[in-house]
């Protein structure tokens, strides 16, 4: 199976090298500065409680696309989707699966219009990464891709595609698994990242901080009802056990927990509000779901985005 993977970051960077190192046939989709970068120096790797590792990875550039793949992993910030999309192009054959690991939901519709949705199955990744200095480290435990047919009925036989694709990302350095319902599990993570975004970058800090701080613990809880509000009305209400531990990871006393979001707002870089945040808001409007909470940490996002010229 040839894998193609957009995106040498944090994310992809990661999974991509996890899976050469464990024999699959991989390739990293990079714009031509990267690529001279790992041709010289390549992937340097830091798992959260593992070796660390180097892998000089296979490369091409949008211009030396000629093939098709059978699984494009897409692994780039949601806000660059639209650029990559001419790029893929040439990749994408009759049997190509892509797998996007984007965050929101949004991408899902942009991909079904571009190359059909007989092509696109759903897909995500968890991993707490960051690139720096060329070293891409793992910063908390567990990293997981999960993926499933939109549409599966829980109890439905797993495709012969899902489980060709389970058998390429098994034993590969992470876990992997094909959800029951994709579009629950999606649901799922969309809370506690839409949730753990808005709070961590409205009140500009980790969890610890925040729950620490006078009325933090009623602000992160306010957040949280609102996020499992949106769920519950878009048809995706979180079970009992996914709520508890939703509301855990956003009032742990002395937590580092943050998101992408804060992490990427921290380094003054630009940051996916409208696709995890705003977006998440959008829909609460058009559901009749009041987020007052919600909202706030997107106009705050919005103005970060207009002072580093990103909007």
């Amino acid at each position: 199976m040839r894998i193609l993977v957009v995106g040498a970051g944090a994310v992809g960077g990661f999974f991509g090298a996890q899976l050469a190192r464990a024999g699959r046939d991989v390739t990293f989709l990079v714009r031509p500065k990267r690529a001279e970068v790992l041709r010289a120096e390549g992937l340097s790797i830091r798992p959260f409680r593992d070796e660390p590792f180097s892998h000089t990875p296979k490369t091409v550039t949008a211009d030396q696309l000629d093939d098709a793949y059978d699984v494009v992993l897409l692994s780039v910030k949601a806000y660059g989707l639209e650029q990559v999309l001419s790029d893929i192009a040439p990749a994408i054959g009759p049997t190509t699966v892509i797998l996007p690991v984007l965050n929101g939901l949004r991408h899902f519709d942009v991909l079904r219009e571009r190359f059909g949705a007989e092509r696109i199955v759903g897909g995500l990744c968890f991993i707490a990464a960051q690139l720096s200095e060329g070293v891409i480290e793992q910063i908390g435990p567990g990293a997981a891709v999960i993926f499933g047919e939109f549409g599966a009925a829980p109890g439905e036989p797993v495709s012969d595609r899902m489980l060709a694709l389970h058998s390429a990302f098994s034993d590969a350095g992470f876990s992997a698994s094909v959800a029951p319902s994709i579009e629950q599990a999606l649901w799922q993570k969309w809370v506690l990242l839409a949730a753990g975004g808005a709070l961590t970058t409205l009140l500009r800090g980790p969890v610890g901080f925040i729950v620490a701080a006078p009325g933090g613990a009623d602000v992160a809880r306010g957040i949280a009802e609102e996020s499992f509000s949106i769920a519950a009305a878009a048809g995706f209400a979180l079970d009992q056990v996914a709520r508890d531990r939703a509301l855990a990871t956003l009032t742990e006393p002395g937590s580092p927990f943050t998101t992408s979001l804060y992490r990427d707002l921290a380094q003054g870089l630009d940051v996916e509000s409208e696709q995890i945040v705003g977006d998440f808001v959008n829909r609460a409007g058009a559901l009749g779901v009041s987020v007052p909470l919600l909202a706030l940490a997107y106009t705050g996002l919005s103005v970060y985005r207009q002072s580093i010229g990103a909007a």
